[in-house]
């Protein structure tokens, strides 16, 4: 974007920097350009358009684009609203994760919601302040904040139109994983855990499976499973017994969800995974920086 813009650039080669741009006044316009970085930004208030070689892509209040590095565009504030906006522009993300975020050839187009913008924000100011200080391991933070936009930005395509969780109803799902969490491992019922919530059954279901992907249940069995691959390794625990242990109805019903879920039952994964004593070799000590000896 705009030269004028203030811009935050750290130690680590020029791999990151983010532009705060200045409230551009209505119908201001840049001439076509191109950057030798990528660009991830965010339309904080107003509206604009993108000019890129075949066409004109219009941007408005909290919606994001993603610009990969050597696209030229150019940019035009709205003739009414003017613009300002958000960048962050950076070095590498893997190749998978570029083609994912150009949803809209040459570019990505990613339409927020308002808590997903703020969400957006909040990262961005993130990385600025990583790039502004000194504190180690701070481009391995930054590659970490860059990939979580790009997730946020990613999901938020692929939901659609759903809309994103309120704070309230985030913090509702958030006690109902803390309570399967903490009952994973009881016969507990989903249509309980709803009441506790005071939410009904399948509101309670809409609401888990917009935040974390999948349905209560299947969230609950997740668990369960990785418990008892856990369990599978200690001899003294049988099939049966870990059945029983982990809430399952009998361990036919536990088999075959485990089967369904690995791919083998938990006899054949036990034999898998299980070392017999006699195959377990200690692991060897350093040698001893004074001596060179083994302690």
């Amino acid at each position: 974007m705009s030269l004028e813009s203030l811009s935050f650039s750290n130690q680590w080669e020029g791999q990151y920097a983010v532009i705060v741009e200045p409230p551009y006044p209505p119908s201001w316009r840049a001439l076509p350009h191109q950057h030798p970085l990528h660009e991830l930004g965010l339309v904080k208030s107003g509206k604009c358009i993108i000019l890129l070689n075949s066409r004109e892509e219009p941007f408005e209040t909290n919606e994001a684009f993603f610009f990969p590095s050597g696209v030229a565009h150019g940019f035009q504030a709205g003739s009414d609203t003017g613009v300002q906006s958000v960048v962050v522009q950076f070095a590498f993300l893997p190749p998978n994760l570029l083609q994912a975020l150009t949803n809209d050839f040459p570019v990505g187009h990613f339409r927020l919601f308002p808590l997903e913008a703020s969400i957006f924000l909040d990262l961005a100011h993130r990385i600025q302040q990583e790039c502004a200080g000194n504190l180690s391991w701070g481009d391995l933070q930054c590659q970490a904040l860059l990939q979580e936009l790009t997730v946020l930005l990613l999901r938020s395509h692929e939901r659609g139109s759903l809309p994103y969780l309120n704070p309230e109803q985030k913090e509702i799902i958030e006690r109902a994983l803390h309570i399967l969490r903490e009952k994973a491992y009881e016969h507990v019922k989903i249509t309980q855990v709803a009441r506790e919530l005071g939410l009904s059954p399948q509101h309670f279901r809409d609401l888990f499976h917009r935040y974390v992907g999948v349905s209560p249940k299947a969230y609950l069995t997740a668990l369960k499973l990785q418990r008892s691959k856990c369990m599978l390794l200690h001899a003294e625990y049988s099939i049966t017994d870990i059945a029983s242990q982990l809430g399952f109805a009998n361990v036919q019903q536990f088999s075959k969800t485990f089967r369904r879920n690995t791919g083998m039952n938990p006899a054949e994964w036990r034999r898998m995974n299980f070392l017999q004593e006699r195959n377990i070799q200690e692991p060897q000590k350093p040698l001893s920086s004074s001596s060179g000896f083994l302690d």
